[in-house]
């Protein structure tokens, strides 16, 4: 029919190869329909690859047919199309990542919502005992427990990630600069392993030792550490609500500190979203950039330790403001200050962030279960930090290592538990984003309602993200 060859991913194929591939669309595509301003069309997402292309109905009616087994040639016959109309989709398609040669290199280019991997760090605590009391702390830190781990016994668990491999390790507590020999630590880390270091504090009376010590290590350009400095609030008001009477003004006398020394473009400061402190998102930003810190973290309370009695929805915010909130993040403008929102959809002020609009991929929950490993002051391993039920322990670094405790059979068990826990949620199933989080965060969950067989608590949030992350691509389109 006079048709020259055709582009197909990078390949060029002539039409005669092309007729007898065996094209391959997911069979589990979310099609959602949208009104451009000459034609109706669809918006199409494969989740498994996370690649979308704006489709006409034609269009999909072509993915429907690419099932891996029917012959080019036959699809367009079934379709009563022209080649020169078909051939050129097929290859927009290919170049789009909705369309596969076959479908086992559709597998190879994507992944699942729940996965193991090494380790590419650890979360670390070197202690119970802490300066403060706060009421919504994570694991009812306060008092150091009787059976902590030596000095030793941590540069051995350090030693079980690579050396100079890129990792990052969450030193945290309790307050882990009340711990005597907390500089030790962190220079094994960062300078004789090449680690790169977050050191969780409240900076309450943060030690000058600790704080020259970390501008040493830093200047040493092996690893390098950073002070994550945690508030609930931009005032003693909204703040000491949470963290108790005085520590608001503590932390602000440590992060002046830091900036006089010029340790604070090494400073994150850190804060947990409520309804008692959403509206202070915008002071909180100018508390950061009066300070000149690096970083602004946005989270979340996990219903566990001292607000174990704390349910979510009891001081969520609202809908509105939590969307609000993640809105004001992605439009702020500062290269100075990087924000982040967690919101379990990764929102911040750069590409980096999953629900940027800007992002060519599409935003997708993917949870590497074993990432970032977490272990208790007297040595229990957790696969994830948001794990702290004791039936969830898979062993104790005094006696074995994490890639034994990742090879157990319990290990699997726990992962396989979190990629079948969707099946069980009933009011997942007739979700058209279900491919794209799978009921959503199961540690956060089973924190919330001791089990992890309902959909997360942020599921509502997560879908607008979703949905505007359809409209943005549609509205530049």
């Amino acid at each position: 029919m006079g048709i020259s060859a055709v582009p197909f991913a990078s390949v060029t194929f002539v039409p005669d190869e092309a007729y007898m591939m065996r094209p391959y669309a997911s069979r589990d595509l979310i099609k959602r329909p949208v009104d451009l301003k000459s034609h109706s069309a669809f918006f199409a997402i494969d989740p498994w690859t996370r690649c979308w292309a704006i489709c006409s109905r034609a269009d999909t009616e072509l993915l429907d047919l690419c099932d891996g087994r029917t012959r080019l040639s036959e699809i367009i016959r079934r379709l009563l199309a022209s080649p020169s109309d078909m051939l050129p989709r097929v290859s927009y398609f290919l170049e789009r990542g909705l369309l596969f040669v076959n479908e086992e290199d559709h597998r190879k280019a994507g992944t699942p919502v729940y996965n193991s991997c090494e380790p590419v760090g650890l979360h670390l605590e070197i202690t119970n005992a802490c300066n403060m009391t706060c009421t919504h702390c994570y694991v009812s830190s306060g008092k150091k427990m009787p059976n902590e781990l030596t000095l030793e016994e941590i540069y051995k668990t350090i030693d079980m990630l690579p050396a100079f491999s890129g990792k990052r390790i969450a030193i945290s507590g309790g307050e882990p600069a009340v711990r005597k020999d907390c500089a030790d630590i962190l220079e094994y880390c960062a300078v004789k392993c090449g680690h790169d270091v977050d050191l969780y504090t409240n900076g309450k009376k943060f030690p000058a030792a600790l704080a020259e010590k970390i501008l040493q290590i830093n200047r040493q350009k092996l690893g390098t550490v950073r002070i994550q400095l945690s508030l609930e609030g931009a005032n003693a008001i909204s703040n000491d609500l949470v963290r108790g009477i005085g520590s608001f003004n503590a932390a602000m006398e440590s992060l002046r500190y830091f900036q006089e020394i010029r340790l604070n473009r090494s400073v994150v400061i850190f804060v947990c979203l409520t309804k008692s402190n959403i509206h202070e998102v915008d002071p909180l930003i100018r508390l950061a950039e009066d300070h000149d810190v690096a970083m602004l973290v946005f989270s979340q309370w996990q219903r566990q330790g001292n607000a174990n009695n704390t349910p979510w929805r009891s001081i969520a915010p609202s809908m509105e403001e939590w969307v609000a909130a993640g809105e004001h993040i992605l439009s702020y403008q500062n290269p100075r200050l990087q924000i982040y929102g967690n919101f379990f959809g990764d929102l911040n002020n750069s590409l980096t962030g999953r629900f940027d609009p800007r992002s060519e991929q599409f935003p997708k929950h993917i949870y590497f279960y074993n990432a970032f490993p977490r272990i208790t002051p007297e040595g229990d391993v957790f696969a994830d930090q948001l794990w702290v039920d004791p039936d969830w322990v898979l062993g104790n670094v005094r006696s074995e290592t994490l890639a034994e405790c990742f090879q157990k059979t319990k290990f699997y068990e726990q992962l396989n538990a979190m990629r079948k826990r969707v099946e069980r949620v009933p009011e997942c199933q007739a979700c058209p984003w279900v491919k794209l989080c799978e009921a959503g965060s199961p540690g956060h969950t089973y924190a919330e309602y001791g089990n992890m067989y309902h959909r997360d608590v942020f599921c509502e949030s997560r879908i607008y993200w979703f949905e505007h992350f359809v409209t943005q691509k549609i509205k530049n389109a």
